[in-house]
């Protein structure tokens, strides 16, 4: 019988993402068929390595790797795992997978954001084998030994997102399309950077994630979330409101500078009823509030 002190037969591995707490993490599905569930950054691949070793586990014992999407915090991990044990089958969105095999063009659009700090925050990404994927549309059933998955097309937070529901646990793998929070804190953050941003779409994913009617929510930034209702309802309100902020924006005249201010200031305002340990803790989870605005603002630019 299902309990919610945690998943049934999964583990949380935090990748200690520049020597931080529960910024990324990424998940184990045990048993027979072994999986990893975003396996985050290349940078932090020592740490995941270490936390596996200390379940009993190496990267040789896996099986599959699980992607939600392919941004570098999620999947840049991926190929320096495959280095290590070529047998690993990577299921991913039929439009991340070509970023997969030749990932120049998602170096080149995580460069245009975070510049010449890239490797340094996110590590060396390398090419998976186009022979080790399989590709992914929604709507497909992953038979895991026991754990039977399926894979459902979620955009929102990017295109090429997808949302795994893991039957046997009831928990729902939604990358960053709930966005962030800290573990045993009540506060959600938007997560929104550019370029591939549609919050109609990104509606339309919340409604398909609560129709699951998941046990678990699995955030990569950051663990394993019972209150599914709460979560949700406090996310899409958040993300309406950061949209709304920023389209008003874009209307009024203001400056781009003017504009991410007044995005930080709510995002502040928000934040009010935290310590300062978590606001400082969840800066870090979230990336600067300009990022967002940015993806924001894109959506409504290419809507004009």
């Amino acid at each position: 019988m299902h309990t919610k002190s945690y998943p049934e037969a999964m583990l949380t591995l935090d990748a200690h993402h520049m020597g931080r707490a529960h910024v990324v993490a990424s998940y184990t599905l045990l048993g027979d068929e072994p999986a990893l569930v975003d396996p985050g950054p290349a940078g932090t691949l020592p740490n995941i390595e270490a936390e596996l070793a200390a379940h009993g586990l190496r990267f040789t014992d896996l099986k599959h790797i699980l992607l939600t999407h392919i941004h570098m915090d999620h999947a840049g991990a991926t190929g320096l795992i495959l280095e290590r044990n070529p047998a690993i089958r990577v299921y991913v969105h039929e439009r991340g997978a070509p970023h997969l095999v030749d990932p120049s063009r998602l170096i080149k659009s995580a460069a245009q954001l975070w510049g010449d700090q890239l490797e340094r925050l996110w590590g060396r990404t390398i090419p998976v084998p186009a022979a080790a994927i399989t590709s992914m549309v929604g709507g497909e059933q992953l038979q895991l030994g026991r754990r039977l998955l399926r894979a459902y097309d979620a955009p929102g937070h990017a295109r090429h997102h997808l949302v795994w529901y893991d039957a046997l646990s009831g928990a729902a793998f939604v990358g960053d399309n709930a966005g962030v929070r800290l573990p045993m804190v009540r506060f959600t953050r938007p997560a929104t950077p550019p370029p591939e941003v549609d919050l109609e779409a990104w509606l339309h994913t919340l409604d398909l994630i609560a129709g699951l009617r998941p046990n678990w929510l699995m955030l990569t930034h950051f663990g394993a979330h019972a209150d599914v209702d709460f979560h949700l309802a406090d996310f899409r309100d958040r993300l309406l409101r950061w949209s709304e902020l920023v389209r008003v924006g874009l209307s009024s005249g203001a400056t781009e500078t003017e504009q991410i201010a007044a995005l930080q200031a709510e995002a502040d305002a928000e934040a009010a009823t935290l310590s300062d340990p978590e606001k400082a803790a969840l800066t870090q989870q979230s990336g600067d509030v300009s990022l967002s605005w940015r993806g924001l603002a894109r959506y409504w630019l290419k809507r004009a």
